[in-house]
């Protein structure tokens, strides 16, 4: 479409377009424009450098190469003649590394889903009781173990002298016959 074959000049020699009816019967107001003009909707779309570098080397096709030409040969091959050559399909490298990942992935899932059956297997075959709990004579027999511990070193360090006791202390040393007395009842 020839934009400029619509502009007309008023009678001071100015650019505009002139008044355009809507479908729905109203006017479109003229508008001036300055020399040049091109609508919007007729303004080349922007191309880059490198865009247009590799339009052009498309429409080149390959350097050096003497055969037909990309904008030469329109016809491509279909999927029947694809499939009618049926040569071994060649994969890239990417394709290949994808194919190997797929399949371990797939032996891991089956490795996992062994593993998870045997440790269910276990599980059930313990059959644990929730209710039971550790024996309280082996705890106590611990506690007391533990503050027989503590006197003995207490009463180590009286002995060289490096403690004197005060009157805690002593208290703790004169309860060593009775922690003594608890341990053998629960032997």
């Amino acid at each position: 479409m020839n934009f400029e074959a619509n502009l007309k000049r008023d009678a001071q020699g100015r650019l505009f377009i002139p008044p355009t009816q809507r479908p729905d019967g109203s006017w479109r107001a003229a508008k001036y424009v300055k020399e040049g003009y091109v609508p919007q909707d007729e303004v080349d779309s922007y191309r880059s450098k490198g865009k247009k570098f590799a339009d052009d080397a498309k429409a080149m096709g390959v350097p050096g190469f003497s055969g037909p030409t990309p904008a030469m040969s329109q016809s491509r091959p279909t999927n029947a003649d694809i499939d009618a050559s049926s040569k071994p399909v060649k994969m890239s490298k990417n394709q290949k590394k994808r194919q190997k990942k797929k399949e371990k992935k797939n032996v891991d899932e089956f490795q996992i889903e062994e593993v998870t059956d045997h440790v269910t297997e276990k599980v059930a075959e313990l059959k644990v009781a929730d209710n039971q709990k550790p024996a309280d004579g082996e705890k106590k027999k611990k506690a007391l173990l533990k503050k027989l511990r503590a006197i003995n070193d207490l009463q180590t360090k009286v002995d060289e002298g490096s403690v004197a006791p005060d009157k805690e202390q002593i208290e703790k040393l004169g309860r060593k016959a009775e922690i003594e007395a608890q341990l053998a009842a629960l032997s």
